[in-house]
């Protein structure tokens, strides 16, 4: 009974978090969006010039594959809830939580992590980098923290209030590192076969820097993962499984 009551508080807020995402995604995308790049047309032909190419939208942005991956998960956490709420405990259940904390552990979290330590991080040494100030007037200050504060409290939130079974690290760091391998596969073929640098730095590293650019970069993920598999640990450590936790994935 006592695990039944911890399912339903934990599915209306998950549901609650999954309509903050959406509402935000659809602010973002039918007023921000449209009236930014409204903005930026005229602008350009104010000037004489032509707009840039905008291939890709905003997809280009890692705060955008990172809303997604939010979304996304709190979606497969309500349908998860709904399922162990219904008392079934059958291989497909079984199979629904353990995607659930293999998608927590390799990409929500680190990707989420990732998202907020650096756009901070780089807002310190210069915020024209990240957010520059003209952003201000489209942008509301709610909807920044969103993209790009509230996202980690709220994993830390979920990673102590439910109980995950953590996968298997091979399969976790491998599902890191697919994910953060397949934005920079997209950011390289957005620069060198439309011009489009999302990232202006990457368009002058070659050779041994590039190299050392990847390998740098491929182990701040992998050690975002471990500090998310370590937090996980020290939240339930202790705690034996929940009734309604199942196998992990291998």
């Amino acid at each position: 009974m006592a695990s039944q009551l911890a399912i339903a508080f934990c599915t209306m807020a998950h549901l609650l978090l999954l309509g903050c995402y959406f509402y935000t995604g659809f602010i973002y995308k039918f007023e921000v969006v449209e009236k930014l790049h409204g903005h930026r047309v005229r602008a350009f032909q104010r000037a004489g010039l032509r707009p840039p190419n905008s291939f890709g939208g905003d997809l280009k942005f890692l705060t955008i594959w990172n809303l997604i991956f939010q979304t996304f998960y709190f979606f497969w956490c309500c349908v998860t809830d709904l399922v162990l709420t219904s008392g079934s405990r059958s291989p497909i259940a079984k199979k629904f939580v353990a995607f659930r904390d293999w998608f927590l552990a390799a990409v929500a979290f680190p990707i989420g992590t990732l998202v907020v330590s650096m756009f901070w991080a780089i807002w310190a040494v210069d915020r024209e980098l990240v957010f520059p100030k003209e952003l201000d007037e489209f942008f509301p200050p709610w909807l920044n923290h969103v993209l790009h504060t509230t996202v980690l409290p709220i994993l830390l939130i979920e990673m102590f209030l439910v109980q995950h079974k953590l996968p298997s690290r091979k399969a976790g760091v491998m599902g890191t590192l697919f994910v953060g391998l397949s934005y920079l596969l997209w950011v390289l073929y957005l620069g060198y076969a439309m011009d489009i640098w999302v990232y202006p730095v990457l368009k002058v590293l070659s050779g041994f820097y590039f190299g050392l650019f990847l390998t740098v970069s491929a182990f701040f993920l992998l050690g975002l993962y471990i500090v998310g598999e370590k937090i996980s640990e020290f939240c339930w450590r202790g705690y034996p499984d929940s009734d309604y936790e199942f196998t992990k994935i291998d």
